[in-house]
């Protein structure tokens, strides 16, 4: 009876360092959990870009939970350092192999914390463009307008010029007409500037609607005509005007010239 006793002390002290461990990585993977409800709730009623957002969850995500498998190893009487220490010099190994991805982590890292651009805006970058669907830590994606999916390294486009057409909410659109020589410029030009002011699209500022002589070319006069709108309407707007303005200077007999070379031939 005494031996079984003492079996039965001697198997609950061994079993309760494993029973601590088990009850700190339950308890701590709900509590984990109750965080990051918290942390993805006060994100989404913040302005955080949805990427932005999405990092930081994954990143808090992974710390506590190491945090939680260090503190259940050391319940055990693992120590810890050692561990990190093994942890420490696998990372150097890894990213001496994986250096031009770490460099693409870095490039994600830093778009996310420096933004040129967030989640829905229309860029154009490294020789491609389009509706950015979101930063992760390797690449960018971004959809072009005819439905394609990009995948941009982020090591590159880090580097990058950058352009964000949303960034601003205003954007101006400029068009180039060729009108003939022979026809009077300021019919042409009073015939875009009732197009561009009839159209409900079109803003007043930054600066009112604008049409003048742009440049000389071999067989027209080229009639530049620029108009500001809002981001949103942008496209409508310059299809819009292409269109209208192309029927407006047909109904005052203004017609598109095409290219022209004269030919002089001189008898002896």
């Amino acid at each position: 009876m005494f031996l079984k006793e003492i079996s039965a002390e001697k198997i609950f002290k061994a079993a309760l360092p494993f029973c601590k461990m088990l009850a700190i990585l339950i308890i701590g993977h709900f509590l984990v959990v109750y965080i990051l409800k918290l942390v993805r709730h006060a994100i989404e009623k913040s302005k955080i870009d949805k990427s932005l957002g999405h990092f930081f969850v994954k990143a808090i995500n992974i710390i506590l939970h190491i945090f939680i498998v260090l503190s259940a190893l050391s319940a055990i009487g693992i120590s810890t350092s050692g561990i990190i220490a093994a942890f420490s010099a696998a990372a150097v190994a890894v990213s001496l192999a994986l250096k031009d991805s770490l460099g693409n982590v870095a490039g994600g890292i830093l778009l996310l914390l420096s933004p040129r651009f967030v989640t829905g805006d229309y860029i154009a970058a490294g020789g491609k463009e389009g509706t950015v669907l979101g930063v992760d830590l390797l690449h960018t994606k971004i959809r072009t307008v005819d439905g394609k999916l990009v995948n941009i390294p982020n090591g590159v486009l880090i580097n990058e010029y950058i352009v964000n057409y949303s960034a601003e909410d205003k954007r101006r659109v400029e068009l180039v007409f060729p009108v003939p020589y022979d026809i009077d410029i300021n019919v042409a030009k009073k015939a875009a500037l009732e197009v561009m002011e009839s159209n409900e699209m079109v803003l007043s500022e930054p600066e009112k609607p604008f049409a003048r002589v742009d440049s000389y070319g071999d067989s027209a006069v080229n009639l530049l005509v620029r108009a500001w709108c809002e981001t949103k309407n942008y496209w409508s707007v310059r299809f819009d005007l292409n269109e209208k303005i192309r029927e407006k200077l047909a109904e005052n007999d203004i017609e598109i010239p095409f290219n022209q070379l004269d030919v002089h031939i001189k008898n002896n």
